[in-house]
């Protein structure tokens, strides 16, 4: 009898073990140089296709897709979180469109130029890169590949924070179904966009949108980075607290207190896909109460 439980044990394991051959993400982007005549410089794009895109049997089949900024770090993470959840049953096939960022951040991504700017370079142009988007990426991405009209922006930090200044954009908000912001920075200009927000009634029409938020509560900030943290934070719970309040919106507001602004990326991308696609092809209705502490 011992003999026979071994071997089940065994069994069992061996195939617990063949079911991970399965779990190997494969990075595999494809990268696109537009040439904008809204920025006035070329711009990098990478497509990140779901696997069996090209199979026969999927080229009548039409995808999702999620834009992200800071396109070339976190396609890598927000691609394997994408691939995970579409493992797990949890996100359909979905393309994944990350955008270069990296060399004027500070200038795509923020929506106003403060006096008391901490960033000694050009910013406040978000406008531009929210043009760049609606006139340049999304067209040639529609007419290059197979998508349907779900798509979901994602963003972190000053990327977060261009999430929300684009669900209040008018240009923009019609574009997407979900906007996901991680930790986003809301700090930005004395928090003038919290302040936007507050007054965005009529910025929002009936049609149906999903919005995450993550926010990171740290307990260890160093005494001279208080002040900016808590201006930080408090704009953050002022934002979701007005979306709360908004009757076109969807929203799942949460609050980590054990991740700092770096690491709950994994936690915030991870989430926030999951949260906006839970009832693709549509937005989920309004629930009275979804905020988790």
């Amino acid at each position: 009898m011992k003999h026979l439980a071994f071997i089940l044990l065994c069994l069992v394991s061996c195939l617990s073990q063949a079911s991970y051959l399965n779990y190997k993400y494969e990075h595999i982007p494809t990268e696109h140089t537009i040439n904008s005549t809204i920025l006035n410089e070329e711009r990098l794009v990478w497509v990140i296709l779901p696997e069996g895109y090209h199979l026969p049997e999927n080229s009548d089949k039409h995808y999702p897709v999620i834009y992200t900024t800071d396109g070339e770090n976190l396609q890598y993470l927000t691609g394997h979180n994408m691939w995970f959840l579409n493992r797990m049953g949890m996100l359909p096939d979905s393309i994944l469109v990350a955008i270069n960022t990296r060399h004027h951040r500070a200038r795509d991504l923020t929506p106003t130029e403060p006096k008391d700017s901490p960033i000694p370079e050009l910013t406040g142009q978000s406008h531009l890169l929210k043009t760049f988007i609606k006139d340049e990426v999304i067209p040639f991405v529609d007419g290059t590949y197979r998508t349907d009209d779900f798509r979901v922006l994602s963003g972190h930090s000053l990327g977060g924070l261009f999430s929300i200044t684009s669900l209040l954009s008018k240009q923009m908000q019609p574009l997407f179904k979900g906007f996901v912001a991680v930790d986003p920075s809301l700090w930005w200009d004395n928090g003038v966009v919290a302040d936007w927000v507050e007054h965005a009634d009529e910025v929002f029409d009936e049609r149906a949108l999903s919005v995450y938020i993550v926010a990171a509560h740290e307990d260890n900030v160093p005494p001279e980075h208080q002040d900016l943290y808590l201006r930080h934070i408090n704009a953050i719970e002022r934002t979701a607290n007005e979306l709360t309040d908004t009757d076109a919106v969807t929203i799942r507001y949460d609050i980590t207190t054990d991740e700092n602004h770096g690491s709950v990326l994994h936690v915030g991308i991870f989430r926030g896909i999951r949260e906006v696609f839970k009832c693709y092809p549509v937005v989920c209705p309004k629930e009275d109460d979804n905020t988790e502490e």
